[in-house]
C-alpha cells in the first residue's frame, strides 16, 4: 500500500487494516500513522481470505467517508 497524507499541518491520519497486517519500518502492524504531508509504504502479503475493512482511525475522518473495503481472494 502506498499512503499519502496531503493535508494541513493539524491533520493526522491512522491507516488501519482489518483482517491482515502490513510490514512497515521493519515491524508487522495493522495501523500506520501519517503526519501531515507525509508518505508511507505498507507491504502486505495477505493470508486471510475475505472482504476486509480499511479506514482512518480518526473518528471525524471515518464518519466523513475515509473508509473502504479490500478483497483477498484464495
Amino acid at each position: 500500500w502506498y499512503l499519502l497524507s496531503n493535508s494541513n499541518e493539524d491533520d493526522v491520519h491512522i491507516a488501519h487494516w482489518h483482517g491482515n497486517t502490513v510490514l512497515w519500518n521493519e515491524m508487522r502492524v495493522d495501523s500506520i500513522p501519517l503526519e501531515p504531508m507525509s508518505m508511507a509504504v505498507g507491504d502486505m502479503v495477505p493470508h486471510n481470505v475475505g472482504i476486509w475493512l480499511v479506514h482512518c482511525h480518526v473518528n471525524e475522518h471515518f464518519t466523513g467517508g475515509m473508509v473502504g473495503r479490500y478483497q483477498v481472494l484464495p
